[in-house]
């Protein structure tokens, strides 16, 4: 017979037994979890994981200049013309361009914001800023914003057609910032490319009048000390760069028609060349806007800019638009013209 004492034992060695594999099995599933988060950290046994450098896509567009009707530069332009362009440009871009990893819109997003208030947005009355928003939102892929010397316009002086430049730069970039939740310059890296968002309204020339004007600003480009010192470090990167800003630069063709006059462009000696000529083997490609034309140079012999013509505003179109692939691997990217019969330059 068997005792009661030794049944007591039996019961109690199982108990341990049972108790046992089970912090086993939550052994095993708490190591699952550490696999799993080393994972999302780029580590695979120890490795660092391998970066994603599939070819990919993307559409440039710029100076959308999104105007409302009504307001005091509505005399002098097309609000609803502009507006047209720019929901057609998504249109065409969701239908033809579906793939595409992004869209860069390459400034003068707005044609004035009449007010540098944060406290005036996200209330649900049309402005400038958030018509953008909104018609820009109806893009299937995300966009990269940067900003153009329109989108730093406080208001509008119709009886001499010219916009009045802020002189609080970081009132509007807040605008900016609450609106589309970009910086004043900023980096997204896809796919192994560092892809650089610059503004070349932050140096000293902002204050410059505008060619043909008597007071607006904004039109010369240049930049802040602290955007350089930023720039510098990005460049150090190892990935292969494509960059994006408003204004023009100084090409290697004298003949080439960025703008109509240098005084809407970086300025020559602006300290942008040097940083740039010294990373120009990894510096794919430049994308600007300013201009209003489609425009193709290079810079130090290597680095091809382009310039995209308009969705709104003087020589403004729907179809004004370029289609970039990239190969992250060679690197390289390739540039088509969008529109149909759309030539470089005036040639």
């Amino acid at each position: 017979m068997i005792s009661k004492r030794f049944l007591w034992i039996l019961t109690a060695f199982c108990l341990m037994f049972v108790l046992a594999a089970c912090g086993e099995d939550d052994a095993d599933e708490d190591m699952s979890d550490g696999d799993v988060d080393n994972n999302v950290d780029g580590d695979v046994d120890g490795d660092q994981e391998e970066i994603n450098k599939e070819p990919f896509s993307f559409v440039v567009i710029s100076d959308t200049h999104v105007r409302l009707a009504g307001k005091p530069d509505s005399a002098d332009y097309e609000p609803e013309k502009n507006q047209s362009n720019f929901r057609d440009a998504v249109t065409r871009i969701n239908d033809e361009y579906a793939d595409a990893a992004f869209v860069a819109i390459t400034g003068d997003l707005a044609g004035c914001l009449f007010s540098e208030n944060t406290d005036d947005y996200g209330k649900g009355e049309a402005n400038p800023a958030e018509t953008f928003k909104e018609i820009a939102d109806g893009l299937d892929m995300p966009y990269h914003a940067v900003l153009g010397n329109h989108d730093y316009q406080k208001s509008y002086d119709p009886e001499e057609s010219e916009g009045v430049s802020t002189s609080d730069l970081s009132a509007i970039e807040s605008v900016w910032k609450k609106v589309l939740g970009i910086d004043p310059y900023y980096s997204v890296v896809h796919n192994g490319v560092r892809m650089l968002f610059l503004n070349a309204n932050r140096g000293d020339a902002f204050t410059i009048v505008c060619g043909g004007c008597k007071a607006e600003a904004g039109c010369t480009g240049s930049f802040d000390q602290e955007q350089l010192l930023w720039l510098e470090d990005e460049l150090a990167k190892d990935e292969p760069v494509v960059i994006f800003l408003h204004h023009p630069l100084f090409t290697d063709d004298s003949k080439s028609v960025f703008s109509f006059l240098d005084s809407f462009l970086v300025e020559e000696d602006d300290p942008f060349y040097g940083l740039a000529e010294t990373s120009k083997d990894k510096i794919l490609g430049v994308f600007v806007g300013h201009g209003h034309i489609f425009e193709r140079d290079t810079l130090f012999g290597s680095i091809t800019v382009y310039e995209t013509g308009s969705i709104g505003d003087s020589g403004g179109n729907k179809d004004n638009m370029h289609f970039v692939e990239v190969d992250p691997v060679k690197p390289e990217i390739k540039v088509t013209l969008a529109r149909e019969g759309a030539k470089y330059g005036l040639k």
